[in-house]
């Protein structure tokens, strides 16, 4: 289930939707632009050695694709009788970036039988992975330099997903995340369990402790029910709200290095 990347790392290189870039300052609160600032310490900091990443909206910027994806899905459902058109807007399903398949379409039509849901579920799947190979995705500008200065500050980096194995390929191999990554746990292959759940994997095969770096309610539950620090990324899918409890909150992508190298005692 676990997918670790045997080559050698080169050292150079729910659902309340928030909308894509969640994290407008004019909707937090007054100190929220302090977000590199680190809300406490924890006292094992020092000893920090992974890093668990989440993937869709803290690296993959997947509204760019997932809108044109789920469209297809839904044109599907409209010529199937299952659905009336109507018009979207990106705000009307980024929310849903960071949830399951089974998740997202009991949260947007529960009214639908699964078997129906299932199969819009591969039809926006294959388009994802579709885009993926042709170009079309991209990650948040910034991200190759981030995830190389935690890399090179010698932190072990993990990859960790509530998405599909296929997906999990694709992106590896098309992002070349093997020179970051060490190790790939996607939900699909752990059957879709809660990351809280799969951590207990990644806490005994990958070094620690463990650090979780994200931007949606999942990550922050993981970090709690493990009592791991955490980054929160604010410029991603969540909302500010989801987000406040986390050890630090990073409102860019160049802020995430700043504050897991600050938590870990590894300032630069």
């Amino acid at each position: 289930m676990t997918e670790t990347n045997s080559k050698t790392i080169p050292t150079e290189p729910q659902c309340d939707c928030a909308g894509a870039q969640a994290a407008n300052p004019s909707s937090q609160p007054a100190n929220w632009a302090q977000a590199a600032n680190l809300s406490s310490q924890p006292a094992n900091s020092s000893t920090i050695r992974t890093v668990i990443f989440d993937f869709d909206g803290t690296l993959h910027d997947s509204a760019y694709i997932y809108m044109k994806a789920f469209l297809e899905a839904y044109e599907w459902l409209v010529a199937e009788g299952h659905a009336q058109p109507r018009t979207f807007q990106l705000q009307d399903i980024s929310c849903y970036l960071g949830l399951t398949a089974d998740e997202m379409w009991s949260s947007f039509a529960p009214e639908l039988p699964k078997s129906v849901t299932d199969q819009a579920a591969r039809i926006v799947g294959a388009a994802m992975d579709r885009f993926m190979t042709d170009g079309s995705a991209r990650l948040f500008p910034g991200v190759p330099e981030m995830l190389t200065r935690v890399h090179d500050a010698g932190l072990n980096c993990v990859f960790l997903s509530n998405c599909r194995i296929a997906y999990k390929d694709v992106a590896r191999e098309v992002f070349g995340l093997d020179q970051w990554f060490s190790a790939y746990y996607s939900a699909e292959a752990f059957g879709d369990i809660p990351k809280e759940e799969i951590f207990k994997t990644i806490a005994k095969e990958q070094p620690g402790s463990w650090m979780a770096v994200g931007d949606r309610y999942k990550d922050l539950n993981l970090a709690r029910a493990h009592d791991l620090p955490s980054v929160g990324c604010l410029y991603g899918y969540g909302s500010y709200e989801e987000l406040q409890d986390a050890t630090a909150l990073a409102s860019s992508v160049s802020e995430v290095a700043d504050c897991v190298l600050r938590i870990c005692g590894l300032e630069e």
